[in-house]
């Protein structure tokens, strides 16, 4: 199923995100490290499908931007990497 061109940029944009604040946290960073002195290489894989009838917009965001397509689980766990939607 191809995206429509709005959400491949949002996911591609969070998918940035994401590899930037895993490579900037010295944990993530030494943990990448180990695994691929052992030979392994890693990639971050993100997959944007619907959710059917139940999919759900969050109306109160902190710009009160309504047409963004995460629920608040999504933004607590896009915060908690320090992720900003703006």
């Amino acid at each position: 199923m191809d995206l429509p061109e709005h959400l491949h940029h949002l996911v591609s944009e969070l998918g940035d995100s994401l590899v930037k604040a895993l490579s900037e946290d010295d944990h993530c960073r030494d943990l990448a490290v180990q695994i691929q002195a052992q030979g392994y290489g890693l990639m971050l894989i993100l997959e944007a499908s619907p959710i059917g009838a139940a999919q759900r917009h969050v109306s109160d965001t902190e710009d009160g931007d309504s047409s963004l397509p995460f629920s608040e689980d999504d933004l607590r766990l896009m915060k908690s990497f320090k992720i900003r939607m703006d």
